[in-house]
């Protein structure tokens, strides 16, 4: 139980820490970070052992996601080359800096296993 307490008080530590450390960068251009750390009542060696902390948290949560997500489409829905010259875009998703135009004859399957990889993207 007192792992748990510890785990969660950390966690809420960490966002209120985020919270701060959003809060400095988005100080005006001209202060600088010294500055923004005495009005609020920290040290700047405190501010940057926070970023540290919260920068550490927020790699352990990307490397706990999947890097590489695998997708798969039947075979038998595979059109011919000269049919991938005249296909229909039936939607277009923009996600994550990137753009993906999804046919008319995607299958659910397809859809489903691209939804799930563009989440992990």
């Amino acid at each position: 139980m007192n792992t748990q307490t510890s785990l969660v008080a950390e966690q809420i530590r960490l966002q209120q820490w985020a919270d701060q450390i959003r809060d400095c960068q988005n100080r005006p251009s001209d202060m600088k970070v010294d500055v923004w750390c005495r009005e609020h009542g920290l040290t700047k060696a405190n501010y940057y052992y926070r970023l540290r902390r919260v920068r550490e948290a927020c790699l352990e949560l990307c490397e706990t996601s999947p890097s590489l997500v695998e997708l798969t489409t039947p075979t038998d829905n595979v059109p011919e080359k000269e049919d991938q010259m005249h296909f229909s875009v039936a939607a277009v998703l923009h996600a994550g800096g990137i753009t993906i135009d999804i046919c008319s004859d995607a299958s659910p399957e397809f859809l489903r296993n691209l939804m799930g990889a563009v989440s992990h993207a």
